[in-house]
């Protein structure tokens, strides 16, 4: 080897010798080279093994070909990478969505901040679900790890951790409620107990008569409400089945009756104005300095009314319950249950869970799926059974109806055991 070395030394041929396969050793590490956007750039196999570099540079040149290789973005820290990410898709994608996108990024930064995206892998995104998963549901978890998949896409690192990667089990069932006739009748009364209150009731009220989404009612405009005609036109929702027409039965009518009133004092006159104008007391920095409303945007969100009056409706379900109880002779100790299996369900109730009740108010009316499709805007039969939650009157009415031949013995005029066996 000594030799060698020496008749190269003396030899015309440069010190720093290519082998063929485009591999060469600076310190004893294997190098290799790549054309990146005409610009040839150097690479480490980190390794001093030869055969296992051959292969770092044939699975690279692969990578390149199906346009795959890593960018300078895998380079990047992961809390720079996520925000370039998020602002590039800005553009494309409606407010509510950016809202969601950075609400989901919150549990990202604080456990894969300091991290270069590129040691992002499948063994770190599995310790992160673990993790999230004692804090959060498997659902709220999967839709963190997509956030995260955007930027392990557009740095060109998540295909050689593809095939590792799990989403967590989610409840297929789904979280959402339909609720009693009695608890319905509660929150709507609790609802139109408090000024304040009176978008979120309003809204709900056209929810529940209407199987619209939140983001559908948000996105109305005047021109989408016909009271002459008795219907509401959808033009932008979640999905694209989601764009259709819906009749307004009483209360539906009702409702939106009063959201054009409201609409039309807050400055939404022309049929292009949103039915739900902006409140501007956060946007401090526009021409109205935070007051008054903006009618050619839709507002944000009722989230904190509704928080409020979910928490109320409970406690008022529970009351009465309790004092139901109370009055029947029973004890405390019955009260205490009675309120807590009262005000349970509606503990947490969601806007979204509105929808349910209609959709299935309309399942339990005898109305054939095609019916039920085109008002809730469904795409096929397994999201037309996660909204049909059949309800525990409904299904005991359904039971009753179930007759027989036979006659109970106690029912005949005379007794069983009288009468011999044929």
């Amino acid at each position: 080897e000594r030799r060698t070395y020496e008749v190269k030394k003396r030899s015309d041929e440069p010190t720093e010798r290519r082998d063929n396969d485009g591999l060469h050793r600076r310190r004893g590490v294997w190098y290799y080279t790549l054309n990146v956007k005409g610009t040839r750039r150097f690479f480490s196999t980190r390794t001093t093994n030869y055969q296992k570099a051959r292969k770092v540079r044939a699975d690279a040149e692969k990578l390149q070909s199906e346009g795959r290789l890593p960018g300078d973005l895998s380079k990047q820290k992961f809390e720079v990478a996520l925000r370039e990410v998020l602002d590039g898709r800005k553009p494309h994608l409606a407010e509510n969505t950016i809202r969601l996108e950075k609400e989901r990024s919150g549990p990202l930064l604080r456990r894969l901040s300091g991290l270069r995206v590129k040691q992002i892998d499948a063994p770190a995104i599995a310790t992160y679900q673990a993790a999230r998963a004692k804090e959060v549901s498997p659902r709220t978890v999967n839709l963190e790890t997509k956030v995260l998949r955007y930027v392990l896409k557009a740095a060109k690192v998540w295909a050689p951790i593809a095939d590792d990667f799990k989403p967590l089990r989610e409840d297929r069932r789904g979280p959402g409620i339909a609720l009693e006739d009695e608890q319905e009748r509660v929150l709507f009364e609790t609802a139109a107990s408090k000024p304040e209150w009176n978008t979120a009731y309003l809204a709900a009220l056209a929810a529940s008569n209407t199987t619209m989404r939140s983001c559908e009612l948000k996105a109305l405009r005047l021109q989408d409400v016909d009271l002459i005609a008795r219907e509401v036109t959808i033009r932008r929702s979640k999905t694209d089945t989601g764009i259709r027409q819906i009749p307004l039965n009483p209360g539906g009518l009702w409702s939106f009756a009063r959201i054009l009133e409201r609409a039309n004092g807050l400055g939404s006159v022309n049929p292009d104005h949103f039915l739900f104008p902006r409140f501007l007391y956060r946007e401090t920095k526009t021409a109205g300095h935070g007051t008054g409303y903006d009618p050619t945007k839709p507002q944000k969100t009722w989230r904190t009314a509704w928080r409020a009056l979910v928490k109320e409706t409970a406690r008022r379900a529970g009351r009465e319950a309790a004092r139901q109880t109370l009055e029947s002779g029973r004890g405390l100790r019955a009260a205490i249950a009675a309120w807590k299996r009262a005000a349970a369900p509606l503990t947490g109730l969601r806007f979204h869970d509105l929808r349910h009740t209609a959709i299935t108010k309309l399942a339990e009316g005898e109305a054939s799926d095609s019916t039920i499709m085109s008002i809730a805007g469904h795409l096929d039969r397994s999201m037309l059974e996660h909204y049909s939650h059949i309800r525990v009157a409904a299904r005991r009415k359904a039971v009753e109806a179930i007759t027989s031949s036979w006659v109970l013995p106690e029912e005949r005029e005379a007794p069983a055991a009288t009468k011999s066996v044929q």
